[in-house]
């Protein structure tokens, strides 16, 4: 707000000597008394009255012309130092007379305050009032005046000025601060509103979260409660050999379940934190199609589901992408088709189609289904994390929620892409988009003439001749229930087995077997052990000159830890449960017995759905 008070004032006056005599008024407080009587008397002739010379002073500019006062009075306007006041002659000939010379100083500057001056009665107050209008602006001071009045007015109306534009700032600055308030409001207002928006999303994110994990919850003791509860059943005398084989079949599918739980979280884990890597290879599309069908073929056929392979078209013989991560989200989707099926069919749609825009091909499969549908309202969060179309229905049917998350980011993360159509009783049809780059024409095969998979009857005698390992093999665990199953597992191979309890003991033992002349041909090492761990036993023994295969053992899935094995010095990496199928392929294929059977999972491939053979 401005502080400095506005003295300035503009005399228009034909009389040259008028404004000297104003000078002398308004100038200096100091001025001599001789100049202010010389003025008095011009102004009243003699007198023996002495006036006050007390007061402020005054910076006067004068114009003998009306014309020529207005263009003061504008450049003043302009350079932001305005007059507070005019005293204004009415008589100016030739020009303007007063009168008009104040009409259009107004219309430039409406705060001007003004003073006629004049010895005549040119206009009556009626008539200034009509050309002027009635205003507070306005004084006249008629000829002779007092010099003393002239000053007084000076004072009044400069000082009336400065408190008419103090109090216009105070009201600007009012304003300002009322309006600069209302954003504040508004801002509080909108920042509420996103507080608000922010804490409803973390309300509904807590319940899903706490709506998956009781489902989680519910998820796991289920199975549990079938490991535990046939467990007792199997373990009793009594109980018939055939119904023991039931018993454990159920036990081995209830495990089976909840590894896939746990595979679940941690892919969610390691997507969601940036440590899933993938495996880029070259595989054949329609190979794996038909193991997917095949690993899914039996769920389809407990439900009575017609489960249905169509071709929309030629395929590539061979792609590049992560073969196990595709395989993955495939059986994730044909798992969920079959789980919300009751009735009908399923029907798995391969087929390519182009990039649009460019001259790359998307492998496309189509996996469409006559269940039950999915609500509109629940197709925009159908991808999220802990997030459940209907939690009631999956508890009915099973499942963690985090299937067709994975799905998505896996999708995403291997360059496609996952969309879904769907219609309440009408089913669903979930499309996987995989772009496998520029396709040469003449690399596509009609799917129906490469060679049909084994039939069922034929995997168990092949199934035979593929798992034997006729070796001599250490296994280094310390856990007894550990070792009984691997070594189970392995002298059911037809592998020579010794069991060392935790590391050092396993490195004194290889010592002794090759000292002796009957060196082992591979060791499985576990990597969590007391006394020394698999990590420095891995060490020692590669330090000493081993040179067998050495493969570790680990409950350990997260990313990184197949690297922190290998760092070590083992030759690959299996995790816990062990898969007994991928177990002994790995192990023939590391002693080069002969090629693996590349219908069997490795030890280090995720398991499927519903595996037949995890140990």
């Amino acid at each position: 707000m401005t502080t400095e008070l506005n003295r300035r004032i503009l005399i228009i006056d034909d009389n040259e000597d008028i404004h000297e005599d104003f000078q002398k008024i308004l100038g200096s407080p100091e001025r001599d008394k001789g100049s202010f009587q010389n003025a008095r008397s011009a102004f009243l002739g003699s007198t023996s009255a002495e006036p006050s010379t007390a007061g402020p002073s005054f910076l006067l500019e004068t114009a003998t012309q009306g014309k020529e006062g207005l263009e003061m009075l504008r450049g003043a306007v302009e350079k932001g130092a305005p007059f507070a006041l005019a005293f204004v002659d009415v008589r100016m000939p030739p020009g303007w007379d007063g009168i008009q010379t104040i009409k259009r100083l107004w219309d430039e500057d409406q705060d001007l305050q003004v003073v006629i001056c004049t010895a005549y009665a040119d206009y009556s107050f009626d008539e200034i009032v009509d050309v002027l209008g009635s205003s507070d602006r306005l004084l006249i001071l008629k000829k002779p005046f007092d010099p003393v009045e002239v000053r007084q007015l000076a004072v009044a109306l400069t000082e009336k000025w400065n408190l008419i534009r103090s109090d216009r700032e105070r009201m600007m600055e009012l304003h300002q601060a009322e309006q600069q308030l209302r954003e504040r409001a508004s801002e509080l207002e909108s920042a509420n509103k996103l507080l608000e928006e922010a804490n409803l999303r973390a309300q509904a994110a807590n319940q899903a979260k706490s709506e998956f994990l009781a489902n989680m919850s519910h998820e796991i003791r289920t199975p549990m409660t079938g490991i535990l509860g046939y467990g007792d059943l199997i373990c009793d005398p009594t109980v018939p050999l055939e119904d023991r084989l039931k018993y454990g079949d159920i036990i081995r599918r209830s495990g089976t379940h909840l590894l896939t739980i746990l595979n679940d979280i941690l892919d969610i884990s390691k997507i969601e934190s940036g440590r899933m890597k993938l495996s880029i290879g070259e595989f054949s599309p329609v190979e794996l199609v038909r193991e997917v069908m095949q690993l899914m073929r039996t769920q389809a056929d407990e439900k009575g589901l017609r489960f249905e392979l169509e071709y929309s078209g030629p395929l590539p013989a061979k792609v590049e992408s992560d073969q196990i991560r595709v395989r993955q989200v495939l059986i994730n989707l044909v798992g969920n088709a079959i789980k919300f099926t009751e009735e009908g069919s399923v029907r798995f749609v391969v087929g390519t189609e182009p990039v649009p825009g460019t001259d790359r091909t998307f492998l496309r499969f189509d996996v469409a289904d006559t269940g039950m549908g999915i609500d509109a309202e629940d197709l925009p969060t159908l991808f999220d994390a802990f997030s459940q179309a209907d939690t009631s229905l999956t508890r009915e049917v099973g499942g963690t929620g985090l299937g067709l998350a994975i799905s998505k980011r896996l999708a995403l993360m291997l360059g496609g892409s996952i969309s879904v159509a769907s219609e309440i009783g009408k089913g669903s049809t979930f499309t996987l988009r995989l772009d496998v780059g520029a396709i040469d024409a003449s690399s596509l095969e009609d799917p129906g003439a490469a060679p049909a998979p084994p039939e069922e009857s034929d995997r168990p005698a092949r199934e035979s001749t593929a798992q034997t390992l006729e070796r001599r093999v250490l296994l280094v665990e310390d856990g007894a229930v550990n070792q009984l199953l691997i070594s189970t597992v392995l002298k059911k191979a037809g592998a020579d087995v010794e069991v060392a309890d935790d590391g050092r003991a396993g490195c004194r033992a290889a010592r002794v077997a090759r000292d002796d002349g009957r060196p082992f041909d591979l060791i499985l090492m576990d990597m969590q052990m007391p006394v020394m761990d698999g990590y420095e036993a891995t060490r020692q023994l590669r330090n000493e000159g081993f040179t067998l295969p050495i493969i570790a053992l680990t409950a350990h899935a997260m990313a990184g830890d197949r690297d922190k094995c290998i760092a070590a010095g083992c030759t690959d990496y299996a995790t816990k449960p062990i898969d007994r199928q991928g177990l002994i392929a790995t192990c023939r294929r590391l002693l080069h017995l002969e090629e693996a059977d590349p219908a069997l999972p490795s030890a280090e491939q995720p398991a499927p759905a519903d595996p037949g053979d995890a140990a």
